[in-house]
C-alpha cells in the first residue's frame, strides 16, 4: 500500500514537472523582449564588396561576394557597441575601413538589413611618358603633387616616386534611397621636372576604382638651338650653355649643321648663352611647343663694323663743333699745290707772309677757344643718346605687382579639407555709399569689374583659399557677373560653389517655383563646368532653407538633387535633423559669433555629428569678428588683432569638416571681409595664411598682370653694340679734348715761322 502511494506521488510529480517545462517556462521566456534574444545580425556592404570582415562577441563573419554578412548574436543590446569592423585588406590592392551604418543596429532583431558604410583605399602606381609615348624614367621626375576631388593632398618626392601608393578609393553618403558609394577621383597638379611643372594643373584625372596603373604624359617639346651673328645672319659658335630654372647649367655642342638638338626638353624658361663665335649675353627662352630658336651673337666682324661707324659718328660731329678744321683742310690741298710757287715769291712777299699768319692764329686759337665747348657737348650728347638708346633695347620685363612675399620658412598646412571663402558680387559704385565703415584697399570697386575679380582670386590662391561661394540669384545682371566671376576661376585654376539668396531683401523666403526655377537654371548651365567641381558635382548652399519643411524642400529641389549637391543653411541642431533628408548636408554661416568667449566649439561639433551621420557635407564656418550695427545688428564681435579668427579656426578645424567656408571675403556691411582694407590692411588675411601653413605675407597688387617665372634683364645684343662702340670711341676723344683743352694757348710765333710752320700744325 505504500508502494503504491509513492508511485502514485511520482508519477503526479512527474506530470506536474513536465506540464511545467513544456506550459510556463516557454511562457516566461517569451515574455522576455525580443532584443534579450538570441538572432542573427544581417548586415549589406556599402559598396558590396567580398571578405569584409566583422566581428560580434568574438564570432567572425565575412562577406559574400554580393557584399552580404550574417553573423549570429547572443541578443541585440547596445550591439552598435558589439559590433567591430577591422580595417581589412580584402585583395592585394584594396582595404576598407569602417564608416557608419545606416539607422540603428539594434534594429536588426527584427531581421532588418543594416548598411554597412565602408571607406575604401586602392593601392595605385603610376608611370610617366612624354608627349611622343616614349617612357619618361621616374628618378627624371623630383617632385609631384596629386588632389583628390576631396581635397585630399599627395605631396610625392624620391623614391615615392618609384613606389605604389595607397590612395583613399571611395567614401559613402546619405542618398535618398540610403548610404550610397561615392567614387573619388584624382587630378594631377604638378610634376616637377629640371626646377619647372610639366603638367597642365587639373590636366589629368584619374578614377582609382577603374584604373590603378596611372600613366602621366609629361609635357616635353623638340627644340633645336643655332646661332647666327648679328649683321652677317653666318652661323657662329661652338655650342650653346643652357641654364634651367632650378640653376642647373647643360652644356651642348653644336652639330655639323650648326644646331644643337634636344629632343625632350621640359616645358619651362631657360637662359640660353652662346658659346664661341664672338660676344653672346644671355637670353631667356620660354618654351611651350616644338621650336627652332636662334639665337644672336656679336662676332668680331660685328664689332669693327659698329666701331667704324660709331667712329665715323664720333668725327663727323667734332668736325661739325669746329668748323675752322674744315677750312684748315681746305687750305692744307691749296697749300701742297702752291709750296713751289711760294718759294719763287717768299722774297717779295715775305713781310705779308710774317705778320698776317700771326693775326690769323690769334683769331683761330681765339675761334678755338669760343668753339672748344661745341664737340665736348657734341659727345656728351651722342654718350647721353646712345645710353637712352641702350635702355629702349633692354628687353622688357614682366610688368607685375607681387600678390605676396614668401617667408623664410614656409609651415606645413593644418587644413587638408577645401577652404572656401564667401564672395559677393552685388556691389555697384554707389553700394559704398551705405552702411560701411571700413573700404577696400583697391578702391571702392564694382563688382563688374573682371580685373577686381582677377585681383581677388589671386590674393586669395596667395592665401591658401581653394575657392569662393558666390552670393547669387537668378538675375540678368548677377548673371552676367557670374560668368565673368567663371571666366576668371577657369583662366586662374580656381573653384567656385554658389550661396543661393533664397531670401529677398526683407529677408522673406522666395516662392517655391522661384527656387526650382532658379536652380534649374543654374544646373542647366554650370552642372558639367569643371570650375564648380569641388566635390564631384556643384555646391548650392540655399539660404532660407531653414523656413521651410523637410517634405517643401524634397519638392523644390528634387529636380536637380542629382546634378547639384543642395545645402542648407541650419542654425541649430534640430533645423539639422528636421531637413537632413531632404539636402545633401549643410552650411552654416555662423558670422555674428563670438569663439573666444562661448560654446562655438561644441555647437559645430554636434552639428557636424548630425550631419556626418547621414552621409552629407558639412562646412564648417570661420571669421574674423562681426559688427553689423549700422544695418541693424545689434552686437559687435572685435577682431582682437586675429585671435578671434584663429578661435574661430580652431572651433571650425575640431567638428571635422567636409570644407571650411571663410566668412567673408569682401562682405564690407557686416564687417566680416578678410580683403585687404583701409582699417585693417592685410591683418586678417595673413593670419588665415599663417593658420593654412602658407608661407607667404599677402600684398595687394596694384595691377593684375600675369605673374612671371622670374626677371630676366639686361642688355640686347643692339644695345650691347652701341654701349661698347661708345666707351671706345667717345671715352678716348673725350680726353684728348680735356688735354685739349687743358694745353696753354700757343704764343704769337717769330717772325721766321711761315706757311711751312702753318702747314706743319696741320
Amino acid at each position: 500500500m505504500d508502494v503504491t502511494r509513492r508511485i502514485a506521488r511520482a508519477v503526479v510529480l512527474s506530470l506536474f514537472a513536465a506540464v511545467l517545462t513544456v506550459v510556463v517556462l516557454p511562457t516566461a521566456a517569451a515574455a522576455r523582449p525580443a532584443s534579450a534574444q538570441p538572432g542573427t545580425l544581417h548586415l549589406q556592404t556599402v559598396p558590396p564588396l567580398p571578405g569584409v570582415v566583422v566581428r560580434v562577441d568574438g564570432t567572425v563573419a565575412t562577406s559574400d561576394a554580393k557584399g552580404r554578412i550574417r553573423v549570429p548574436v547572443r541578443n541585440f543590446i547596445d550591439l552598435d557597441k558589439r559590433v567591430v569592423v577591422p580595417e581589412t585588406r580584402i585583395s592585394q590592392d584594396r582595404k576598407v575601413v569602417f564608416d557608419r551604418f545606416r539607422g540603428d543596429v539594434d534594429a536588426g532583431v527584427r531581421g532588418k538589413i543594416v548598411e554597412l558604410g565602408l571607406r575604401t583605399a586602392r593601392l595605385v602606381s603610376w608611370s610617366f611618358l612624354d608627349r611622343f609615348g616614349n617612357t619618361v624614367p621616374a628618378d627624371r621626375v623630383t617632385a609631384m603633387r596629386l588632389r583628390s576631388n576631396t581635397g585630399e593632398i599627395h605631396d610625392l618626392s624620391g623614391a615615392e616616386l618609384a613606389r605604389p601608393r595607397w590612395v583613399a578609393e571611395s567614401r559613402t553618403q546619405q542618398g535618398p534611397q540610403g548610404l550610397a558609394s561615392k567614387q573619388l577621383y584624382y587630378v594631377v597638379d604638378s610634376a616637377m621636372v629640371d626646377g619647372t611643372s610639366v603638367v597642365n594643373r587639373a590636366g589629368q584625372r584619374f578614377v582609382p576604382w577603374e584604373q590603378q596603373a596611372w600613366v602621366v604624359q609629361l609635357l616635353f617639346f623638340r627644340v633645336s638651338f643655332t646661332a647666327t651673328d648679328m649683321f652677317f645672319t653666318q652661323q657662329v659658335g661652338d655650342g650653346i650653355e643652357l641654364t634651367r630654372a632650378d640653376g642647373g647649367v647643360q652644356r651642348l655642342p653644336f652639330g655639323r649643321d650648326g644646331t644643337a638638338l634636344v629632343p625632350d626638353l621640359p616645358r619651362g624658361t631657360y637662359t640660353i648663352t652662346v658659346l664661341g663665335g664672338g660676344v653672346s649675353f644671355g637670353r631667356p627662352v620660354s618654351i611651350s611647343k616644338d621650336q627652332e630658336v636662334t639665337l644672336t651673337v656679336i662676332s668680331p666682324a660685328d664689332l669693327t663694323l659698329v666701331t667704324v661707324a660709331v667712329l665715323v659718328v664720333a668725327v663727323g660731329l667734332v668736325l661739325l663743333g669746329r668748323p675752322h678744321l674744315l677750312g684748315r683742310l681746305r687750305h692744307a690741298g691749296s697749300v701742297l699745290m702752291a709750296l713751289t710757287r711760294a718759294r719763287r715769291l717768299r722774297s717779295r712777299h715775305r713781310r705779308r707772309l710774317r705778320t698776317e699768319p700771326a693775326a690769323a692764329r690769334q683769331q683761330q686759337v681765339q675761334a678755338g677757344d669760343d668753339r672748344r665747348p661745341a664737340p665736348a657737348r657734341g659727345g656728351v650728347a651722342l654718350l647721353l643718346l646712345l645710353a637712352a638708346l641702350a635702355v629702349t633695347l633692354l628687353p622688357p620685363g614682366t610688368a607685375h605687382a607681387e600678390v605676396g612675399h614668401r617667408r623664410d620658412v614656409p609651415r606645413p598646412s593644418v587644413a587638408p579639407v577645401p577652404v572656401l571663402a564667401y564672395y559677393y558680387i552685388w556691389f555697384n559704385p554707389t553700394s559704398w555709399n551705405r552702411a560701411k565703415i571700413d573700404y577696400p584697399l583697391l578702391g571702392r570697386y564694382s563688382s563688374d569689374d573682371a580685373e577686381i575679380m582677377r585681383q581677388h582670386v589671386r590674393m586669395a590662391k596667395t592665401a591658401g583659399i581653394n575657392g569662393f561661394l558666390v552670393s547669387w540669384k537668378h538675375t540678368p545682371q548677377l548673371d552676367e557677373r557670374l560668368a565673368k566671376l567663371v571666366e576668371v576661376a577657369r583662366e586662374e585654376k580656381f573653384r567656385l560653389g554658389i550661396v543661393y539668396q533664397g531670401l529677398d531683401f526683407s529677408r522673406t523666403p522666395l516662392a517655391f517655383d522661384t527656387v526650382r526655377t532658379d536652380l534649374s537654371f543654374f544646373a542647366t548651365r554650370y552642372a558639367t563646368d569643371p570650375v564648380f567641381d569641388i566635390f564631384g558635382r556643384p555646391v548650392v548652399v540655399w539660404t532660407g532653407s531653414d523656413r521651410f519643411t523637410a517634405a517643401q524642400i524634397k519638392e523644390t529641389v528634387g529636380g536637380v538633387r542629382g546634378k547639384l549637391l543642395v545645402l542648407g543653411n541650419a542654425k541649430s541642431l534640430e533645423d539639422v535633423e528636421s531637413s537632413q533628408a531632404a539636402l545633401d548636408g549643410q552650411a552654416y554661416y555662423w558670422s555674428s559669433v563670438d569663439p573666444v568667449t562661448g560654446t562655438t566649439g561644441r555647437k559645430l561639433a554636434a552639428m557636424a555629428q548630425a550631419v556626418h551621420r547621414r552621409g552629407g557635407l558639412w562646412i564648417a564656418p570661420v571669421t574674423p569678428g562681426f559688427d553689423a550695427r549700422l544695418v541693424g545688428g545689434k552686437r559687435a564681435v572685435p577682431r582682437r588683432e586675429g585671435d578671434t579668427l584663429r578661435a574661430s579656426f580652431a572651433a571650425a578645424r575640431l567638428s571635422q569638416p567636409d570644407a571650411l567656408g571663410v566668412i567673408s571675403w569682401n562682405e564690407f556691411s557686416e564687417n566680416t571681409h578678410i580683403e585687404p582694407s583701409e582699417r585693417f590692411g592685410a591683418a586678417d588675411i595673413n593670419v588665415l595664411a599663417d593658420l593654412l601653413g602658407v608661407g607667404v605675407d599677402v600684398d595687394v597688387p596694384v595691377d593684375s598682370s600675369e605673374p612671371g617665372n622670374g626677371a630676366h634683364w639686361g642688355l640686347s645684343a643692339w644695345g650691347a653694340l652701341l654701349v661698347a662702340g661708345a666707351a671706345v670711341v667717345l671715352l678716348p676723344l673725350g680726353v684728348a679734348f680735356h688735354r685739349r683743352r687743358s694745353t696753354p694757348a700757343p704764343r704769337d710765333r717769330p717772325s721766321g715761322a711761315g706757311t711751312e710752320g702753318s702747314f706743319a700744325d696741320l
